[in-house]
């Protein structure tokens, strides 16, 4: 059964897991692995006590003059602790010192020889950190490639052949030794190395789990939004289009309301698809047009064709001194390129101040209705700033019993994601206000 891991909580009073496999380097604020420094410092001490050991032993019992036996344990002892980062160099380097601390020791007569009891503890230590850390492979060459070394030294040394019972003794001790705590150091790294494999694949079939629920999950919003909304839309926009034709004797003013009623539910028909498109994974729903900054007076229109007096001011003081479009002396007025360079503004910059506006808006329409509303955006070298003010009501009615209070905070979290700042709440004259900060061109927008 596999245990299960428990993320930790920050706030809670129980000990961190991080904690209890790292510590703090005292004076800085660096953390170590406890595990780390442990390897790290068993290889240290193996080092030291090799070189502390290694040296008077080839001294005293093998007659090695002092300088070469400690050059000899010194190399010896280096490569143990270089082995972790370069075990194929530090390999043949030890290979290298044990040959000729093999021949140094040739012209005397004590043993074990030709590796001496600290050489053959030294080379377990090696053999150690290779099966934990390299391919099985490596360990068994290094182990073959001492014991064939061993024989090669006795082969080379005719003077030794008339004592077999030091070289076999120290030949059947060294490769038996070597041979056994290599594969069992080769045991653990394996073990090891399969557990960091099955650890890795339930990361992965935990994240292709997760992203399999996101999509399903995107499906049935789906499915939700297209049966419930998008029907209820489709209802709408056929009862505005067939009103005029249903009922005699309308009005001009009461037709025009119907046509106003057929376009809003035709746009909000069109952004419905490019949602439900994008919530299914199509591309080509998330490659299509997105309104931006143009189509604010449309947006403008129809909310004032609701009975709610807006006025929108566009400016640009990147390009001109406060040039301006006011869309409520002309019916039909679009934002003007020669005021507003729409170009050099981000698309996800645009689309945000258009679903802020839409958002502010529809807060008038609900809580509002009938304030006079102004609608600022004001576009500087580096920013976007909208402001979107309402007076007081002539009547203010409660608010709507379907109203689910979350137009700010979708406001805060469209503003946030692009790094931007929002400030709303009520005004001096009983009225509210929306101010909103956006810069001109964000992080991975196209430009």
């Amino acid at each position: 059964m596999t245990p299960r891991t428990h993320r930790s909580d920050p706030d809670s009073d129980g000990p961190d897991p991080a904690a209890r496999t790292t510590f703090r380097i005292p004076g800085t604020r660096l953390r170590a692995s406890r595990s780390v420094v442990a390897t790290r410092g068993s290889l240290v001490l193996a080092a030291v006590t090799l070189l502390a050991v290694g040296a008077p032993v080839a001294t005293v019992v093998h007659g090695v003059p002092v300088p070469l036996a400690l050059l000899v344990t010194a190399v010896l002892s280096a490569t143990l602790l270089v082995a972790p980062a370069r075990p194929r160099s530090a390999t043949a380097v030890h290979l290298i010192a044990l040959t000729g601390l093999g021949v140094l020791a040739a012209p005397g007569t004590a043993g074990p020889w030709p590796l001496p009891v600290t050489a053959m503890i030294g080379l377990s230590v090696l053999l150690v950190v290779l099966g934990l850390r390299t391919p099985w492979r490596t360990t068994a060459v290094a182990w073959g490639a001492s014991t064939v070394l061993t024989l090669v030294l006795v082969a080379a040394t005719p003077s030794r052949w008339d004592q077999p019972d030091v070289w076999v003794s120290t030949l059947v001790v060294s490769a038996g030794s070597g041979l056994l705590i290599g594969a069992a150091a080769v045991l653990l790294g394996q073990r090891r190395a399969v557990g960091a494999e099955l650890v890795a694949a339930r990361q992965d079939a935990e994240q292709q789990a997760g992203a399999r629920r996101a999509v399903e999950e995107r499906a049935r919003i789906a499915r939700e939004l297209h049966d419930v909304v998008a029907h209820s839309m489709s209802v709408v926009h056929m009862q505005a289009e067939s009103a005029p034709y249903r009922v005699t004797d309308l009005p001009p003013a009461a037709r025009e309301e119907f046509a106003t009623i057929a376009a809003t539910s035709r746009t909000a028909l069109r952004e419905m698809r490019q949602l439900l498109g994008t919530l299914r994974g199509d591309e080509d729903a998330e490659r299509a047009p997105q309104p931006g900054l143009t189509d604010l007076p449309a947006l403008v229109g129809s909310t004032r064709a609701a009975g709610l007096a807006v006025t929108l001011d566009v400016r640009d003081d990147a390009a001109t001194d406060d040039a301006a479009v006011d869309d409520a002396a002309v019916d039909d007025a679009a934002v003007d390129d020669a005021a507003v360079d729409v170009g050099a503004v981000g698309s996800v910059t645009q689309l945000t101040v258009y679903r802020v506006v839409q958002e502010a808006l529809g807060n008038v329409v609900r809580h509002a209705p009938g304030a006079d509303t102004t609608v600022i955006v004001q576009v500087s070298v580096a920013a976007v700033a909208v402001v979107v003010t309402n007076a007081r009501a002539p009547l203010a009615p409660p608010p709507p019993a379907d109203d689910g209070g979350y137009g700010l905070a979708g406001m805060r979290s469209r503003v946030a994601a692009l790094d931007g700042t929002l400030d709303a709440g009520p005004t001096a004259d009983g009225g509210f206000r929306v101010a909103v900060t956006l810069p001109r061109h964000p992080d991975g927008d196209p430009r």
